[in-house]
């Protein structure tokens, strides 16, 4: 998990829900909400802390979780697990969604599960289970419920358009000068295009700005500044260019960063996909009381004195589901 875990916030994101396969009709009023009873299981959330917990532990060290994140107070646990609330809660919501549309595992993709299921258990501690209350059937059911979900996007966006072409994603990486004033914005410019110049040692003795290199990508800059970045060749150093009373030069280091670009283009499918999956998701919870239910929560803590290891409950997954 980086950054809440990237792991998990890229589960989050992929439990979404867009366009029907028909397309789009006119949604009639609702004036009676359908109820939906789903339960949360103490186990299956024990197994998500548990390895979001090593996770952290083996690179921060278990004093992470008393750090304050948020100025009201709120520490690093109290988030995580929040997170972590919030993750469960949508995955037994996108389950009824699941049921609702028909959309069910047939026996190969269940075989797959339980393959899969069976790998992950045989690798826990007695410890893991110990702190998890985990048996081989609550990783089963853990995996299934996730495995459902993604079917589901699968399913259903099929015909959406989620397409980012290499023109929106890319990304320029250059380095900077930025000055607050014409006078030595032009001075400063008058050195770096000089025989022999170092555009980054000038930029560190003169730029107001302490980041000099940097990645630029569509709508970071004014529209005047990003075509002109945009337009540079590799080696390149830009005019002069002003933009709310303060000036730039740009040296160009690399024009399309191939890596980078695919990078960003994932990850904006993935946004786009999370923007879609918020009207058709809100629309499906007002039409569609779901409640959850299960006490499971209280004394739900990452500080332990078990000696839980287990840290590859999500790649394990990827490993099975490469895809």
């Amino acid at each position: 998990m980086r950054n809440i875990s990237r792991v998990l916030r890229l589960w989050c994101l992929v439990l979404i829900m867009v366009l029907l396969a028909a397309g789009c009709k006119a949604r009639p009023p609702v004036t009676v909400k359908k109820e939906i009873g789903v339960t949360l299981r103490r186990p299956e959330i024990m197994l998500v802390v548990a390895t979001e917990r090593n996770r952290y532990e083996q690179i921060y060290t278990s004093q992470i979780w008393d750090i304050a994140v948020v100025e009201d107070g709120t520490t690093f646990q109290e988030y995580l697990l929040e997170q972590i609330k919030q993750f469960m809660v949508d995955l037994k919501r996108i389950g009824a969604m699941a049921q609702e549309y028909g959309i069910t595992l047939d026996n190969g993709e269940m075989e797959q599960l339980r393959r899969l299921a069976q790998d992950y258990y045989s690798q826990l501690t007695e410890a893991d289970k110990a702190y998890t209350g985990a048996g081989s059937d609550d990783v089963l059911n853990l995996y299934q419920e996730y495995y459902l979900a993604c079917k589901t996007v699968d399913v259903l966006t099929k015909n959406a358009d989620l397409e980012i072409s290499d023109n929106e994603a890319k990304v320029v990486e250059v380095s900077q000068i930025v000055l607050d004033n014409e006078f030595n914005a032009r001075e400063v410019w008058q050195a770096v295009r000089s025989e022999g110049a170092d555009f980054d040692a000038i930029a560190r003795a003169n730029s107001t700005e302490e980041q000099i290199r940097r990645e630029i990508v569509r709508g970071e800059l004014s529209a005047g500044m990003e075509e002109a970045v945009f337009a540079m060749n590799q080696g390149e150093i830009s005019e002069i260019m002003e933009d709310n009373g303060r000036f730039y030069l740009f040296y160009c280091h690399n024009p399309y960063d191939q890596e980078a670009t695919l990078a960003r283009k994932e990850e904006m499918m993935l946004l786009r996909k999370d923007s879609v999956f918020h009207e058709y998701y809100d629309a499906f919870l007002e039409d569609n009381l779901v409640t959850v239910s299960g006490r499971v929560w209280q004394d739900v803590s990452f500080v332990t004195q078990e000696n839980t290891t287990t840290t590859n409950l999500f790649e394990l997954y990827q490993e099975y589901f490469p895809d």
